[in-house]
C-alpha cells in the first residue's frame, strides 16, 4: 500500500507499477468505508469455503485478501511501508524506515481494517479480518532476515499470533511467486517445502494456498501440491469461479466516483463456496 504518492508514482518503470497494481492509504479508507456503507461484512475464508457463513440480516459476506505480504526490499525509498510490528499495546502497526529513523503509521491494510471494524462491528462476522497471503523469499512480514537471525524469527512469531487472535488467516503465495501453471511439477515440490520450511515454524499451521499470477496448476501440479503438503483450500486470484479483483488506481478511482462498494460483477466465488459470498483479492 502507497503512504506516500509522490515517493511512489514517479515516471520509471517501478512507479507506473506502483501506479498500476497498488493503492494508497486514503485510497483504500475510501474503499472500506464503501464496502461498510454498501452492506458487505467481513467473514472466514473456511467458512466461505463451507458455505457456512454468518452475516447480520441485510449484509453480504467479504473474503478479503492481501497477497504478497512481504514488504519486499524494493519497497525501500519509495514510500511504502517496510514491515508490520507489534508495538507495546499489542496493536498491529506497519513501520516505515527513512532516512530520520523509523516511524510506525496505521496507513497499511491490516491497520486501517482494524479501524473499520472498530468503528462498525458489523463489517466483520465472528471477528474475521481477510487472508494475508506471504511468499518467503525475502522472508516474512516481520523481517527479511529470518532464516539467519533468531531475533527476527522472535518478532515473527510474536507478530504471527498477534495477527491471528486479531482474526487474520495466512496463507502460502508459494515460496518464490511461482506460476504454477508453467513450473515443472518437480520444481513445485521443491518451492512448497522450501516454504514450509521457512513458514510453518514461525506462523503454524497453513492452509490456504493463494496462487501467484492467478495461474492454476494442472492435474498433476495440484495432486503433487496435496502429497507434498501444500495448503489444502487454493484461491486462484484471477480465474471468474475462484477469486479476482485487482485493483488498479484507476479502477479504484472509478468505483468510488461512482459511489460502488466495489461492483460485484468484478468479483468471483471461492470453489465450493456459498454462492452469495464475494471474494475480492487487492493488490496493495
Amino acid at each position: 500500500m502507497v503512504i506516500d504518492p509522490g515517493l511512489a508514482f514517479t515516471s520509471d518503470r517501478l512507479g507506473q507499477g506502483f501506479a498500476d497494481y497498488f493503492v494508497t492509504a486514503q485510497e483504500f479508507r475510501r474503499i472500506l468505508h464503501q464496502l461498510w456503507r454498501n452492506g458487505w461484512t467481513l467473514v472466514d475464508v473456511h467458512r466461505a469455503a463451507a458455505g457456512t457463513v454468518r452475516v447480520p440480516v441485510g449484509r453480504k459476506p467479504l473474503v478479503l485478501s492481501e497477497d504478497d505480504v512481504n514488504y519486499y526490499r524494493y519497497f525501500a525509498g519509495r514510500g511504502l511501508a517496510s514491515r508490520l510490528v507489534v508495538n507495546g499495546t499489542g496493536k498491529v502497526r506497519a513501520a516505515c524506515d527513512d532516512d530520520l529513523g523509523t516511524r510506525l503509521t496505521d496507513d497499511d491494510v491490516v491497520p486501517l481494517v482494524e479501524q473499520a471494524v472498530a468503528r462498525h462491528p458489523e463489517f466483520s462476522a465472528d471477528g474475521a479480518k481477510g487472508v494475508l497471503a506471504l511468499t518467503g523469499y525475502e522472508g516474512l512480514p516481520g523481517g527479511h532476515g529470518v532464516g539467519r537471525s533468531p531475533r527476527a524469527r522472535a518478532r515473527v512469531r510474536v507478530l504471527a499470533d498477534q495477527l491471528r487472535r486479531d482474526g487474520w488467516t495466512f496463507a502460502s503465495h508459494t515460496y518464490g511467486h511461482i506460476d504454477l501453471t508453467r513450473t515443472s511439477t518437480s520444481a513445485i515440490a521443491r518451492d512448497t517445502r522450501r516454504w514450509r520450511r521457512l513458514a510453518e515454524p514461525l506462523l503454524g499451521r497453513v492452509d490456504v494456498l493463494v496462487y501467484p499470477f492467478g495461474a492454476r496448476p494442472t492435474q498433476d501440479g495440484v495432486r503433487l501440491l496435496r502429497r507434498a503438503g501444500s495448503p489444502q483450500l487454493h484461491i486462484d486470484i484471477r480465474r471468474p469461479w475462484a477469486i479476482a479483483l485487482a485493483v488498479s488506481r484507476m479502477r479504484t478511482r472509478i468505483a468510488i466516483a461512482a459511489g460502488l462498494a466495489l461492483n460485484p460483477l468484478l468479483f468471483g466465488l471461492v470453489v465450493g463456496a456459498d454462492p452469495e459470498c464475494w471474494v475480492g483479492s487487492f493488490c496493495f
